[in-house]
């Protein structure tokens, strides 16, 4: 079984977007996957994942509540994939996610008051040494800019640290994908979803390398 969990230092950088991506991709190619949602207060992959099986929306994903990664060791049998999705804020849980996983996605928006909490938590978990060579950033809910994209993928890779090479753009026609059950890659518009289709391809290879 492997895991790959999406951490971050903060709310709102599209972790749970991310984590449906991969997901249903894996679900798709015949993998049987779990998404493990650790954010309690807001349970947005538990959610979605029911909204998803209440639409019929195939392939289904299931999605369960966890509030320890020890708990998820000893309920999980037989899947080929555990998608782990942390709540909007380091803590210890965080550290032992991202032991135990066998690649970390941090995804960060292109600003630095994205980029920096991101790169704090990433120099605090590269630390132990296990774990450092497991993270991965992801530029997340980019905007139009080239410049600011630029930017950001320089100051990612000064830092030391292995980048995406696809970004994950914030568009409104995702937000109602989403909305619906759906993931980013299952939405209508072509644009959106050559994005999505891109961004998924790149984090299956890390998730089953």
């Amino acid at each position: 079984m492997r895991i790959a969990s999406f951490i971050g230092q903060k709310g709102g950088v599209g972790k749970s977007s991310l984590a449906r991506i991969l997901a249903v991709y894996c679900a798709g190619k015949g993998h049987r996957v779990l998404i493990g949602d650790f954010d309690l207060e807001q349970l947005s992959c538990v959610e979605w994942a029911a909204t998803r099986l209440k639409n019929g929306i195939e392939p289904e994903v299931e999605a369960r509540a966890f509030k320890s990664l020890k708990k998820l060791r000893k309920t999980v049998e037989g899947y080929d994939l555990v998608v782990v999705d942390t709540r909007g804020l380091a803590d210890d849980l965080t550290a032992e996610v991202s032991q135990e996983s066998d690649v970390v996605f941090l995804p960060s928006g292109t600003s630095m008051d994205d980029l920096r909490p991101t790169l704090a938590l990433a120099r605090r978990l590269s630390k132990t040494k296990a774990v450092g060579a497991k993270i991965v950033v992801v530029l997340s809910l980019t905007g139009r800019s080239e410049k600011q994209l630029l930017q950001a993928q320089q100051t990612i890779q000064d830092a030391g640290f292995e980048l995406l090479e696809a970004v994950w753009p914030l568009r409104d026609g995702y937000q109602a994908a989403f909305d619906e059950g759906r993931a980013g890659s299952e939405v209508g518009n072509p644009f959106l979803k050559k994005s999505a289709r891109a961004i998924e391809a790149e984090m299956l290879k890390l998730a089953f390398n």
